[in-house]
């Protein structure tokens, strides 16, 4: 339901921004939420957010994955993202 999808971005987002005061840019790139019209959810950072670990199944992907796609959550839990 989307009433548990903002308020898991909610609880994320303040978060983040306890230890990023003030990186309106961090915020944008790491919420669940897509701003604009109409909103969309980033269902791949729902994924991550909510979960303990991210397999990226191959070397060659799970670099993607943490240097492409998810640089941000990389650097803020980088035991979560593994290979497997």
């Amino acid at each position: 339901h989307m009433q548990i999808i903002y308020e898991i971005n909610r609880r994320h987002l303040e978060s983040m921004s306890n230890k990023y005061p003030g990186d309106g840019a961090k915020m944008q790139r790491m919420s669940i939420i897509e701003d604009g019209y109409p909103k969309m959810i980033r269902m791949a950072v729902l994924a991550v957010v909510g979960s303990h670990t991210v397999n990226g199944v191959a070397a060659i992907h799970s670099g993607l994955v943490t240097s492409r796609l998810f640089p941000d959550f990389h650097a803020e839990t980088p035991d979560k993202f593994c290979n497997m």
